[in-house]
């Protein structure tokens, strides 16, 4: 236990030693920064693998985000942003569901003040969490960057998820 507190501790040094280096970098590898940190900071996560489908998933609905799918009065996302993003997932999901995260990226902060930034949405149920033999139970994290919207502003997308998944039949 002690020897994982200590490579948590080294791990954490080296993360923080490479927010020094932020402002030399470029988007892409400042975005892997800010994805380190939040991965980091809901260290609840821990067992949450990166997924191959879900991060293009989440590609296809970040070139469809649009601002105005944050409802500013209750800080979640409108209905029709759930339902897109509902679509989206409903051929790879079978039960369960993701909960959206969002931060804007804002020029000349931190990789670690980014990641902070981002906040969550109510989870999108795509039907009550359940097992059957033909499904595989997913714990993933996808990230991504948008590219500027409407509003001239890029935002950080993430999507945490607890779900079965279609699994070809052999």
């Amino acid at each position: 236990m002690k020897t994982a507190k200590r490579l948590l501790a080294l791990a954490l040094a080296g993360v923080m030693a490479l927010a020094l280096l932020t402002g030399c970098s470029d988007s892409s590898s400042k975005a892997k920064q800010v994805e380190e940190y939040f991965r980091y900071m809901n260290g609840g996560y821990t067992n949450y693998q990166k997924d191959e489908t879900l991060d293009k998933k989440l590609e296809v609905i970040a070139q469809k985000f649009q601002p105005s799918w944050l409802d500013d009065k209750n800080g979640e996302l409108t209905n029709d942003a759930q339902i897109i993003i509902k679509n989206e997932l409903q051929d790879y999901l079978v039960t369960g569901g993701v909960t959206p995260w969002v931060g804007e990226v804002k020029p000349g902060q931190s990789a670690q003040a980014q990641a902070e930034s981002m906040k969550y949405c109510e989870m999108i149920e795509i039907t009550p969490l359940a097992s059957s033999p033909n499904t595989s139970t997913l714990l993933a994290i996808a990230f991504t960057m948008t590219d500027k919207k409407s509003d001239g502003h890029r935002y950080y997308l993430a999507l945490l998820t607890k779900a079965t998944i279609k699994t070809p039949q052999t």
